[in-house]
């Protein structure tokens, strides 16, 4: 049998696979042609940038932003118009962002379906948004500024105020009109996108009170729980600036329903770079100059308000020392990092804190619910006596047998106390913490020097007063002492009945000037807290 010839086939394939490859090639040069440059059918509303590079394209973006951005946004109400202008918006064309999308088109698919995609861009067209950005918030300014023109009722939230007699009154929260803002951004990039003139039609919508009256209501603020107050002497003008600072920090605070309250976390650090300057703090049974000196008559006051509205104490700790401005036993020293004073509202309503430093005088007031009002009592007892010694120094300088008092001492003390309330006809009893006041030895130079025939007596040294001591005002006045406090405290529970009958407001063995005031005030300073609106925003502990 004659054998077939296989060469035609050979020839016939090889001849299909070049003519493929062939295809393949001019396929793929046509749709790599211009391959910088945007294909024919790209379009933009309000540009052409087809057959352009990137650079080129770039160009036509920035002519066709300065067209846009050079007039202004006219944006009408009714039979009025106003005009905006665009660079306070920040309004600007997002011209990568474009340019990206016009040169990938056509390109987004794998070379060898690049010529039929090509095909249909030219045929069918392709269309590349316009990408704008503005600052929305500015916007949203303009456009409040506008609506207070527009309707002159803006929303108004909800808020409470204290009243100059210490009740509370609820200011209701009220709808308002403002310009439809969401709509209106809509609007504004609808038309840029469409490369239509930047022009909107306004309107009104009903806009609900963020804080409403319910929400305020149900916080349960009626009236005052307690205040107290306490006296120091403001020619330490160092101590008495660190009172002001460290009572602006809890001015103002609304506590929600079981939560604690840290002085050292609402307050912050004592330091000079926290803004507190140098003044007395008692440190290792010393006074001396340090940073925050007077902050602890802040939380001292503080304590004494919290013990006569009869809210949870947690953690109170008692100087080394007596001080000056309240009994012994109803002190409550701070360190921050080391010492704190904390209590919890366990009501179950909020209650809010004021302060008022009004010349020599802090004061500290609690707001809540009257309903938790009781008649408070705070007793102290001194339970031991720790006499403090004598320590004898030599000294050369004074002649022998001359004695002189270098440190006067001051006796040490165990001093026991108790919250007495009395609720619905019941006596209730509360053990305080116990403070311990440590002793303060004397110290005396005794003189060791020999008499000379020709004597020169050095005249004697002066005389610091001990920590603790002071000076005697005369009658009728206040005993002050080295670290710018007065012997003065004086509180009230908020009710008649605040301290027990025949002795002073604020404890025993106080004697201040005047008695508590009708409406328990407690003798705090002329300047009315909360003349104005408080709205419930930010909530401590939240």
């Amino acid at each position: 049998m004659k054998a077939v010839s296989r060469r035609p086939f050979r020839w016939l394939a090889a001849g299909l696979l070049a003519g493929a490859l062939l295809v393949l090639g001019f396929a793929y040069a046509y749709a790599a042609r211009g391959q910088e440059r945007v294909l024919e059918g790209v379009q933009l509303p309000g540009v052409n940038l087809q057959g352009l590079t990137r650079e080129q394209g770039m160009q036509a973006l920035s002519a066709f932003e300065n067209r846009i951005t050079g007039s202004s946004v006219r944006m009408i109400y009714r039979k009025r118009d106003w005009q905006l202008a665009p660079q306070k918006i920040d309004l600007r064309l997002d011209k990568n962002a474009i340019m990206d999308a016009a040169l990938k088109a056509g390109r987004d698919v794998p070379w060898w379906e690049r010529w039929a995609r090509r095909r249909q861009i030219v045929r069918d067209g392709f269309d590349v948004p316009l990408v704008f950005y503005l600052n929305r918030d500015k916007f949203y300014g303009q456009l409040d500024a506008l609506g207070k023109e527009l309707t002159g009722t803006p929303p108004r939230d909800a808020a409470f105020r204290v009243r100059a007699d210490d009740s509370i009154e609820i200011i209701p929260g009220r709808a308002g009109m403002e310009i439809d803002k969401k709509r209106a951004c809509q609007d504004l990039m609808a038309a840029l996108r469409a490369g239509r003139p930047p022009e909107i039609n306004l309107s009104l919508v009903r806009v609900p009170p963020r804080v409403d009256t319910g929400t305020v209501e149900a916080m349960g603020l009626k009236g005052l729980l307690a205040s107290f107050s306490t006296r120091f002497d403001s020619s330490y003008t160092e101590r008495a600036y660190n009172i002001k600072v460290a009572a602006a920090a809890l001015d103002g605070l609304l506590v929600p329903p079981g939560q604690e309250v840290s002085f050292n976390k609402v307050v912050g650090p004592r330091s000079t770079e926290a803004g507190y300057k140098n003044a007395k703090v008692i440190v290792n049974n010393k006074l001396v100059d340090g940073p925050g000196g007077g902050v602890c008559q802040v939380s001292t006051t503080l304590y004494n308000t919290v013990l006569l509205a009869n809210l949870q104490i947690l953690d109170r700790t008692n100087h080394s020392l007596p001080v000056a401005y309240v009994p012994m036993g109803r002190d409550a020293t701070v360190s921050y990092g080391y010492i704190d004073f904390r209590f919890r509202n366990d009501t179950e309503s909020y209650i809010y804190l004021r302060s008022i430093v009004n010349g020599g005088e802090i004061t500290f007031k609690i707001y809540g619910n009257t309903a938790y009002r009781v008649p408070v009592e705070i007793h102290t007892d001194v339970t031991s006596v720790q006499e403090p010694g004598v320590l004898r120094e030599p000294d050369p300088a004074l002649k022998k047998g001359e004695q002189v008092v270098k440190q006067k001492g001051a006796r040490g003390y165990t001093v026991a106390a108790e919250r007495i309330t009395w609720e619905n006809g019941r006596r209730r009893v509360e053990t305080l913490p116990v403070s311990k006041y440590d002793p303060v030895r004397e110290i005396v130079a005794v003189g060791t020097a020999q008499p000379s025939s020709n004597p020169v007596v050095p005249p004697p040294p002066k005389q610091q007063p001990p920590p603790g001591s002071g000076r005697d005002n005369g009658p009728g006045g206040t005993t002050a002492h080295p670290d710018g406090g007065t012997q003065q405290g004086q509180g009230t529970s908020g009710n008649a009945g605040g301290t027990p009958p025949g002795q002073p407001p604020g404890g025993a063995g106080e004697k201040p000037p005047g008695q508590a005031t009708p409406d328990g005030s407690g003798g705090a300073s002329t300047g009315r807290p909360g003349d104005d609106a408080v709205v419930p925003g930010q909530v401590y502990g939240r």
